[in-house]
């Protein structure tokens, strides 16, 4: 607690965690809006689907491009343009009638897509710099501040429609406009990283020209990609399931809450984790304990639905933070590059894999597709094997150093 508590006293950290909080707080609307206008545009499963998967891959494809810009020429302007595009894009979305509203939203997930890489690139610096070189924690905290936005966007987002209308999010999306000005301010001094000098630079590929790093990185690509495809299809489909059982948005906006409310926890005790025990250790038993929560959260019904929901999403969301410092450690020198190649695929491969969720609901029904999730995680479980069985030296990259 001292650490995050002296981490927060720095305004780069500060702003880039509030940055990823309002971010994903309009990230989280997506599922609850779609839900809601589902009705009045008689909108399929599948096409609830195929919304949600553009969306992503908008937001996911662009994401290694703006790394390699933020790597080059420093993180604020994307990270605070990305906050302000997005709450300028979700307001359109907010007052305009028809099927506009659809368009501004995925338009408005470039900002999504422009903010991630500096954004999680900054939090794993601070943490190496402030916290003796715990990345992972720090990235976990920056995480947390993201996570919480998805958590209480869908509660707030629910209740405030279900009072207002889907005009009323304007309260929501003003929140967008200091918060960039203050990232904008406060990141001022951000500019490229300075490249190594020649000794460095010969040190460090000495160092990493025997590792596997592009085996690692893909296998760590894949475990990101499924965790992610499961979340995305609970966020994206269990406010529709919900619907249908006849609840009310703020009813089915609060379960996803506390689902990522748990993935918010989780992703924070995961960094934590990883640091004190072991990256590989700690993704491969968080993913194996979600298999059980994640099956019979859709069964469950009146109360039991929400702790079900709490423990599915934290153990679901442990593996976060620590995938993406991992990646960073395998391109040493472009952790943005590497950050926006993570999350985009993450982003991608939860987009594709919750559009085929979609076609499977339409098919099976919602409830058969949700509790598919937990063979999702299952496999994630296989990967994150193959990657803790990787021969010593592939060990010895992803496991913390001894002290």
């Amino acid at each position: 607690m001292e650490w995050t508590m002296r981490l927060l006293k720095h305004s780069s950290f500060l702003a880039v965690s509030l940055s990823h909080f309002i971010v994903d707080v309009f990230n989280g609307q997506i599922g609850i809006l779609l839900a809601v206008l589902s009705v009045p545009l008689a909108l399929a499963n599948s096409t609830i689907g195929l919304i949600a998967t553009i969306y992503a891959i908008s937001g996911a494809v662009s994401q290694p491009v703006f790394g390699w810009l933020s790597d080059r020429f420093g993180g604020r302007w994307t990270t605070a343009g990305g906050v302000i595009w997005m709450a300028a894009c979700f307001s359109l979305a907010a007052v305009t009638p028809g099927y506009w509203p659809l368009l501004f939203l995925v338009v408005g997930s470039l900002g999504s897509a422009a903010f991630h890489p500096p954004g999680a690139m900054k939090a794993s610096q601070m943490g190496s710099l402030h916290m003796a070189g715990q990345a992972a924690t720090a990235a976990s905290i920056f995480f947390l501040f993201g996570q919480s936005g998805l958590s209480l966007g869908p509660a707030a987002g629910g209740a405030i429609i279900d009072h207002l209308g889907i005009k009323g999010l304007l309260f929501i999306t003003m929140l967008g406009l200091p918060i960039g000005l203050f990232a904008a301010w406060a990141l001022r001094g951000e500019t490229a990283l300075q490249p190594r000098t020649g000794r460095e630079s010969l040190a460090q590929n000495k160092a990493n020209e025997s590792q596997p790093q592009w085996i690692l990185f893909s296998l760590v690509l894949l475990v990101a990609g499924l965790k992610s495809w499961g979340q995305l299809a609970i966020t994206t489909f269990a406010p529709k399931f919900f619907h249908d059982l006849g609840l009310a948005p703020t009813i089915y906006g609060a379960i996803v809450a506390v689902f990522m409310g748990g993935s918010a926890i989780g992703g924070l005790l995961g960094g934590m984790a990883a640091d004190r025990w072991g990256q590989r250790f700690t993704i491969t038993l968080a993913l194996a304990l979600s298999i059980v929560p994640l099956y019979f959260f859709p069964v469950a019904r009146g109360p039991w639905v929400f702790p079900l929901a709490l423990i599915a999403g934290l153990f679901n969301g442990a593996p976060h933070s620590v995938l993406i410092t991992m990646a960073q450690k395998l391109m040493p020198g472009k952790a943005a590059t590497a950050s926006g190649i993570i999350l985009g695929f993450m982003f991608t491969s939860g987009a594709v894999g919750v559009y085929f969720s979609g076609l499977a609901a339409d098919h099976f029904g919602l409830m058969r597709v949700l509790q598919g999730n937990a063979l999702i995680a299952l496999t994630a479980v296989a990967v994150s094997l193959t990657l803790l069985w990787r021969g010593s030296e592939a060990r010895a990259l992803v496991m913390p150093m001894a002290e």
